[in-house]
């Protein structure tokens, strides 16, 4: 095979990590249950059930760091969220210059997958929005071509300060 077919082989391609729901922790009538966070709760997928919220928290905290689920929302109440845990790997997702390719990318910070690319840096905005909003990434970061962060667009979850003793829930 010559140079010249080899040049125009394509190099390969990667397909996108898992999208996995956030997990929750909430009490029930049948104890603490380990499950996904939906907004139907009928339609969760139930991971495991505990008669202690300590033991609910440890198997969902090796849930979370063994898995691609993105947070963890911990729940004092039925309608009230105590906190919520991030899985390190969904903490920021940049919308950066990438002088290699000569075009705007986003990809995960300190991570090597591009979920997109495009010469315009408002199209990359709006790619890396999407790319939050559908992988529940904690923070979307925009930066200049320099590599200057100029805004940050936080998680929902966290922009309506869900862990606010006065937020209450009505799911």
């Amino acid at each position: 095979m010559g140079e010249t077919e080899q040049a125009q082989k394509p190099v390969g391609g990667a397909d996108p990590p898992p999208r996995k729901q956030p997990l929750e922790v909430i009490e029930t009538d049948r104890g603490y249950l380990l499950r996904e966070f939906r907004r139907d709760p009928d339609k969760s997928t139930v991971f495991s059930v505990h008669h202690d919220r300590v033991k609910a928290m440890a198997a969902a905290s090796d849930k979370l760091e063994g898995s691609h689920h993105p947070c963890l929302l911990r729940w004092d109440s039925h309608n009230s969220v105590g906190d919520i845990y991030w899985n390190d790997v969904f903490n920021t997702v940049r919308v950066e210059y990438s002088p290699i390719l000569r075009k705007w990318v986003v990809v995960p910070k300190n991570n090597h997958f591009i979920f997109a690319s495009t010469n315009d840096v408002k199209q990359a905005y709006e790619y890396g929005k999407d790319v939050q909003q559908q992988y529940h990434f904690k923070e979307l970061e925009v930066c200049s071509q320099r590599g200057e962060v100029e805004k940050t667009v936080e998680h929902p979850f966290l922009r309506r300060s869900i862990t606010d003793p006065d937020v209450k829930f009505n799911r």
